[in-house]
């Protein structure tokens, strides 16, 4: 009895340690967006973007299987070396029309198995402009996260959203490659 007891409390002290999630994503039907089980439509920003700033450490995004908040993969982004001078960023985005219409949130399980804290940003750009708005900032220390982000800022263009981009930009010195992994983006509605 007491062992069926022990294993009982060590599954309720797992499963809460890993729902650290805001009580906002309670509050409408969830839909998910992409839980990298279908393949990967996500690509990394490289030297290519430097028209657009400084040049970014983003080296890499691929499906792996060495983490997943659900089914069985998740998305991997790659940074390489960032030394104290460095002014470079990781940026990791989605190119598609989306209709995303009536969705209040866009939330995110992260994953950091490294010993540097990131600060993630979601942006996303939309309509034939290319508008874009910045979504909330967080810090993203080692472990497993559930990140809430606000889509009501331009509830207008969300029907015709071009890109979402996870952005990467912290004052962390990477001194070897380094990554991270996002799984189970849904969208609140």
């Amino acid at each position: 009895m007491k062992k069926i007891f022990t294993g009982i409390a060590i599954l309720l002290i797992s499963a809460a340690a890993f729902a650290q999630t805001d009580p906002r994503i309670n509050e409408g039907a969830s839909f998910l967006f992409d839980g990298f089980e279908k393949g990967n439509y996500w690509i990394w920003a490289g030297f290519d973007w430097d028209q657009y700033g400084s040049v970014k450490n983003s080296t890499g995004a691929n499906i792996s299987k060495d983490w997943a908040s659900e089914g069985s993969h998740s998305l991997e982004m790659t940074m390489d070396v960032m030394d104290a001078k460095s002014t470079k960023s990781g940026i990791w985005f989605y190119d598609g029309t989306n209709d995303l219409s009536g969705a209040k949130y866009i939330v995110m399980d992260f994953y950091n198995p490294e010993n540097y804290v990131y600060n993630i940003n979601v942006v996303i750009q939309a309509t034939d402009s290319w508008n874009w708005w910045s979504l909330e900032k967080y810090d993203l220390p080692k472990g497993v996260h559930t990140f809430v982000f606000d889509l009501s800022k331009y509830p207008e263009r969300l029907s015709d959203v071009r890109r979402i981009s996870i952005y990467n930009n912290s004052s962390a010195i990477l001194m070897k490659e380094s990554h991270i992994y996002v799984d189970n983006i849904r969208l609140i509605k």
